[in-house]
């Protein structure tokens, strides 16, 4: 399908159940709400009790107990919120498939640890690998700001060759790193069809739908764009976000052809007969 033909089966899917999606996306934008909400609450109580300086961007380059204690937080919330997300994509599949998302999310509160565990641990597959994907191109930025700011007012021709080619290997690299991304990108609708499959196998898989796939997926994506400036008003987020969630998952399911098979569904109707 044409990223038109896309958007249109996604636009009557989303007018059957756009409730389910407005709750959904209430439900996201309540568990943002809460984090800002626990850390300026924090913040408050820090200042109140004289330990401002654990909210200072100064202090955070310097402080290793500032740096410990942001280590800390971190540690607690990334697999939580990890968690959430997995589970709010795996709900958009549902609404996409004009499914009530109710007894998923009935199933996944009764696993919600093995759920969770699964998620953190695709989660940190996948992060592990960009982050080593992204080492290259950060190395020849450092390279690229080296060189401009601590090579001296004036650049001799072997500096200024060595900093065109820092700046071709970063911008090339980052390329390639874009295209790495697009590559995974089918990998969370893989692992929320059937989260018992290996994390190994659905980035493969992935990689090998996306193959040819790149500039289309990049298109779609940016086709979205003209959406961002509605985003200053707030309002217009709770019906683009969720329009957009559904419309990944319609763009999802043309890419995985044959390979999209909703493993979860047939797992929660068996726990559901046996649970009776």
């Amino acid at each position: 399908m044409t990223i038109e033909q896309i958007k249109r089966k996604a636009r009557h899917r989303f007018r059957d159940n756009g409730g389910n999606s407005f709750s959904l996306t209430i439900f996201v934008a309540s568990i943002l709400f809460f984090v800002f909400a626990f850390f300026l609450s924090i913040k408050i109580i820090f200042d109140q009790v004289g330990w401002g300086k654990y909210f200072t961007m100064k202090e955070l380059r310097s402080d290793y107990d500032v740096m410990l204690f942001w280590a800390v937080m971190l540690l607690i919330l990334l697999p939580l919120l990890t968690a959430e997300w997995w589970t709010v994509s795996r709900l958009y599949i549902d609404i996409a498939k004009g499914s009530d998302f109710v007894e998923t999310k009935k199933y996944l509160n009764a696993h919600a640890w093995s759920y969770s565990k699964k998620a953190v641990q695709v989660s940190l597959a996948v992060g592990i690998r960009k982050i080593i994907m992204l080492l290259p191109a950060v190395g020849g930025g450092f390279g690229v700001y080296y060189i401009i700011n601590k090579g001296g007012e004036q650049l001799s021709s072997p500096k200024l060759l060595l900093l065109m080619l820092c700046l071709g290997f970063t911008g090339v690299w980052t390329g390639l790193f874009i295209r790495y991304i697009i590559s995974l990108s089918m990998m969370p609708f893989i692992m929320c069809l059937n989260p018992r499959a290996k994390i190994s196998k659905a980035i493969e898989l992935s990689k090998r739908l996306m193959d040819g796939n790149h500039m289309r997926y990049l298109m779609f994506v940016l086709s979205f764009a003209k959406f961002v400036p509605l985003f200053i008003l707030i309002q217009p987020i709770f019906i683009v976000y969720p329009y957009y969630k559904v419309c990944l998952v319609t763009f999802a399911e043309d890419i995985l052809g044959d390979y999209w098979q909703d493993k979860m569904s047939a797992s929660i109707r068996r726990w559901r007969r046996f649970s009776l």
